[in-house]
Protein backbone atom coordinates (compact mmCIF):
# COMPACT_ATOMS: atom_id res chain seq x y z
CA UNK A 1 0.00 0.00 0.00
CA UNK A 2 1.13 3.54 -0.76
CA UNK A 3 -0.24 6.49 1.25
CA UNK A 4 0.27 10.16 0.43
CA UNK A 5 0.10 13.20 2.67
CA UNK A 6 2.40 15.61 0.79
CA UNK A 7 -0.45 16.95 -1.29
CA UNK A 8 -3.90 15.34 -1.42
CA UNK A 9 -4.48 12.56 1.12
CA UNK A 10 -4.73 9.41 -1.02
CA UNK A 11 -4.14 5.67 -0.80
CA UNK A 12 -3.33 3.00 -3.37
CA UNK A 13 -3.24 -0.77 -3.23
CA UNK A 14 -1.60 -2.50 -6.19
CA UNK A 15 -1.96 0.65 -8.32
CA UNK A 16 -5.69 0.89 -7.53
CA UNK A 17 -6.72 4.06 -5.72
CA UNK A 18 -8.83 3.37 -2.64
CA UNK A 19 -11.91 5.25 -1.49
CA UNK A 20 -11.06 7.04 1.76
CA UNK A 21 -14.65 7.74 2.69
CA UNK A 22 -16.23 10.91 4.10
CA UNK A 23 -14.45 14.13 5.07
CA UNK A 24 -14.10 13.37 8.79
CA UNK A 25 -12.54 9.98 8.05
CA UNK A 26 -10.07 11.53 5.64
CA UNK A 27 -9.18 14.15 8.24
CA UNK A 28 -8.63 11.45 10.86
CA UNK A 29 -6.43 9.47 8.49
CA UNK A 30 -4.40 12.61 7.72
CA UNK A 31 -3.96 13.31 11.44
CA UNK A 32 -2.80 9.75 12.12
CA UNK A 33 -0.43 9.89 9.14
CA UNK A 34 1.14 13.20 10.12
CA UNK A 35 1.78 11.71 13.57
CA UNK A 36 2.90 8.35 12.25
CA UNK A 37 4.69 6.30 14.88
CA UNK A 38 3.29 8.41 17.73
CA UNK A 39 0.18 7.75 19.85
CA UNK A 40 -2.62 10.27 19.44
CA UNK A 41 -5.15 10.39 22.26
CA UNK A 42 -8.88 10.32 21.66
CA UNK A 43 -9.12 13.76 23.26
CA UNK A 44 -6.55 15.20 20.87
CA UNK A 45 -8.33 13.65 17.89
CA UNK A 46 -11.65 15.16 18.95
CA UNK A 47 -10.06 18.57 19.53
CA UNK A 48 -8.43 18.56 16.10
CA UNK A 49 -11.43 17.26 14.17
CA UNK A 50 -14.12 19.39 15.81
CA UNK A 51 -12.22 22.30 17.38
CA UNK A 52 -14.36 23.94 20.07
CA UNK A 53 -17.78 22.31 19.68
CA UNK A 54 -17.60 18.51 19.40
CA UNK A 55 -20.93 16.68 19.42
CA UNK A 56 -21.79 14.25 22.21
CA UNK A 57 -21.32 11.46 19.67
CA UNK A 58 -17.75 12.54 18.79
CA UNK A 59 -16.04 9.59 20.46
CA UNK A 60 -18.31 7.08 18.73
CA UNK A 61 -17.73 8.81 15.39
CA UNK A 62 -13.97 8.50 15.91
CA UNK A 63 -14.32 4.81 16.81
CA UNK A 64 -16.29 4.12 13.62
CA UNK A 65 -13.89 6.01 11.38
CA UNK A 66 -10.84 4.42 13.02
CA UNK A 67 -12.33 0.96 12.48
CA UNK A 68 -12.90 1.81 8.81
CA UNK A 69 -9.32 3.07 8.46
CA UNK A 70 -8.00 -0.11 10.06
CA UNK A 71 -9.97 -2.19 7.55
CA UNK A 72 -8.62 -0.03 4.73
CA UNK A 73 -5.03 -0.53 5.84
CA UNK A 74 -5.59 -4.26 6.22
CA UNK A 75 -7.12 -4.60 2.76
CA UNK A 76 -3.77 -5.67 1.32
CA UNK A 77 -1.86 -8.87 1.94
CA UNK A 78 -0.29 -8.02 5.30
CA UNK A 79 1.56 -11.30 5.54
CA UNK A 80 3.39 -10.54 2.31
CA UNK A 81 4.11 -6.91 3.14
CA UNK A 82 5.94 -6.32 6.39
CA UNK A 83 6.23 -2.63 5.53
CA UNK A 84 2.48 -2.04 5.29
CA UNK A 85 0.86 0.65 7.41
CA UNK A 86 -0.98 -0.55 10.52
CA UNK A 87 -3.32 1.13 12.98
CA UNK A 88 -3.40 0.05 16.61
CA UNK A 89 -5.31 1.26 19.65
CA UNK A 90 -4.06 1.19 23.25
CA UNK A 91 -4.65 3.17 26.43
CA UNK A 92 -7.17 5.49 24.86
CA UNK A 93 -4.87 6.41 21.97
CA UNK A 94 -4.47 5.47 18.31
CA UNK A 95 -1.14 4.93 16.62
CA UNK A 96 -0.50 4.46 12.93
CA UNK A 97 2.81 2.82 12.05
CA UNK A 98 4.16 3.04 8.52
CA UNK A 99 7.47 2.95 6.69
CA UNK A 100 9.23 4.94 3.99
CA UNK A 101 7.99 2.29 1.55
CA UNK A 102 4.34 2.97 2.42
CA UNK A 103 4.11 6.69 3.27
CA UNK A 104 5.44 9.62 1.24
CA UNK A 105 6.16 11.72 4.34
CA UNK A 106 8.56 9.10 5.71
CA UNK A 107 10.14 8.64 2.30
CA UNK A 108 10.68 12.41 2.15
CA UNK A 109 12.30 12.41 5.58
CA UNK A 110 14.56 9.47 4.74
CA UNK A 111 15.76 11.11 1.51
CA UNK A 112 16.42 14.44 3.21
CA UNK A 113 18.35 12.63 5.95
CA UNK A 114 20.50 10.93 3.30
CA UNK A 115 20.96 14.28 1.53
CA UNK A 116 22.25 15.94 4.67
CA UNK A 117 24.63 13.07 5.33
CA UNK A 118 25.97 13.47 1.78
CA UNK A 119 26.41 17.22 2.28
CA UNK A 120 28.30 16.60 5.52
CA UNK A 121 30.69 14.38 3.57
CA UNK A 122 31.17 17.05 0.90
CA UNK A 123 29.13 15.21 -1.75
CA UNK A 124 27.11 18.29 -2.69
CA UNK A 125 25.77 17.12 -6.06
CA UNK A 126 24.53 13.90 -4.48
CA UNK A 127 22.93 15.98 -1.74
CA UNK A 128 21.05 18.09 -4.30
CA UNK A 129 19.98 14.99 -6.20
CA UNK A 130 18.53 13.41 -3.06
CA UNK A 131 16.82 16.63 -1.96
CA UNK A 132 15.19 17.02 -5.36
CA UNK A 133 14.00 13.41 -5.21
CA UNK A 134 12.49 14.10 -1.81
CA UNK A 135 10.84 17.34 -2.91
CA UNK A 136 9.34 15.78 -6.02
CA UNK A 137 7.21 13.62 -3.75
CA UNK A 138 5.17 16.73 -2.96
CA UNK A 139 2.02 17.17 -5.05
CA UNK A 140 0.83 20.38 -3.43
CA UNK A 141 0.14 21.79 0.05
CA UNK A 142 0.22 19.12 2.74
CA UNK A 143 -3.08 17.30 3.30
CA UNK A 144 -4.78 19.42 0.67
CA UNK A 145 -8.45 18.62 0.26
CA UNK A 146 -9.19 17.72 3.87
CA UNK A 147 -11.23 19.88 6.24
CA UNK A 148 -9.49 23.31 6.19
CA UNK A 149 -9.37 23.78 9.96
CA UNK A 150 -7.62 20.40 10.28
CA UNK A 151 -5.09 21.12 7.54
CA UNK A 152 -4.20 24.37 9.32
CA UNK A 153 -3.37 22.61 12.59
CA UNK A 154 0.25 23.02 13.82
CA UNK A 155 0.94 19.32 13.16
CA UNK A 156 0.54 19.97 9.44
CA UNK A 157 2.13 23.42 9.50
CA UNK A 158 5.27 21.84 10.99
CA UNK A 159 5.58 19.41 8.06
CA UNK A 160 5.08 22.27 5.63
CA UNK A 161 8.03 23.90 7.39
CA UNK A 162 10.15 20.79 6.83
CA UNK A 163 9.35 20.92 3.12
CA UNK A 164 10.12 24.64 2.86
CA UNK A 165 13.45 24.19 4.64
CA UNK A 166 14.42 21.40 2.22
CA UNK A 167 13.56 23.58 -0.80
CA UNK A 168 15.75 26.41 0.48
CA UNK A 169 18.54 23.98 1.29
CA UNK A 170 18.44 22.47 -2.20
CA UNK A 171 18.36 25.90 -3.84
CA UNK A 172 21.28 27.12 -1.75
CA UNK A 173 23.49 24.15 -2.56
CA UNK A 174 22.58 24.26 -6.26
CA UNK A 175 23.46 27.96 -6.38
CA UNK A 176 26.86 27.31 -4.79
CA UNK A 177 27.49 24.57 -7.35
CA UNK A 178 26.55 26.93 -10.18
CA UNK A 179 23.71 24.59 -11.20
CA UNK A 180 20.51 26.49 -10.28
CA UNK A 181 18.48 24.83 -13.00
CA UNK A 182 18.74 21.52 -11.12
CA UNK A 183 16.16 22.69 -8.58
CA UNK A 184 13.85 24.97 -10.56
CA UNK A 185 11.10 22.36 -10.91
CA UNK A 186 10.79 22.12 -7.11
CA UNK A 187 11.65 25.74 -6.36
CA UNK A 188 8.94 27.29 -8.55
CA UNK A 189 5.90 25.52 -7.02
CA UNK A 190 7.24 26.18 -3.52
CA UNK A 191 7.53 29.88 -4.36
CA UNK A 192 3.90 29.87 -5.49
CA UNK A 193 2.83 28.26 -2.20
CA UNK A 194 4.87 30.74 -0.14
CA UNK A 195 4.61 34.09 -1.95
CA UNK A 196 5.60 36.11 1.15
CA UNK A 197 8.78 34.20 1.95
CA UNK A 198 11.43 36.70 0.89
CA UNK A 199 14.37 34.29 1.00
CA UNK A 200 12.54 31.78 -1.17
CA UNK A 201 11.48 34.42 -3.68
CA UNK A 202 15.05 35.72 -3.85
CA UNK A 203 16.34 32.20 -4.51
CA UNK A 204 13.80 31.82 -7.32
CA UNK A 205 14.84 35.11 -8.94
CA UNK A 206 18.51 34.19 -8.71
CA UNK A 207 17.94 30.68 -10.07
CA UNK A 208 15.92 31.95 -13.03
CA UNK A 209 18.48 34.62 -13.86
CA UNK A 210 21.40 32.20 -13.56
CA UNK A 211 19.55 29.78 -15.87
CA UNK A 212 19.25 32.46 -18.57
CA UNK A 213 15.53 33.06 -18.01
CA UNK A 214 15.85 36.81 -17.55
CA UNK A 215 12.26 37.75 -18.39
CA UNK A 216 10.87 35.26 -15.86
CA UNK A 217 13.37 36.48 -13.27
CA UNK A 218 12.25 40.07 -13.77
CA UNK A 219 8.59 39.09 -13.46
CA UNK A 220 9.35 37.18 -10.26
Amino acid sequence: MWLTLLGPVRAWQDDVELDLGPAKRQALLALLLVRTGQPTSLGTIIDVLWEQDPPLSAANVVYRHAAAIRRLLESGDQSADRQAARLTRASGSYRLDASAASLDLLSFRELTRQARESAAKGAMRESVRLLVRALRLSKGPIASGILPHVAQHPYFVAVDGEHLAAVKEAAGIAARLGEPGAVLDVLQPAAVQHPLDEMLQAQLVQALAASGRQAEALRA
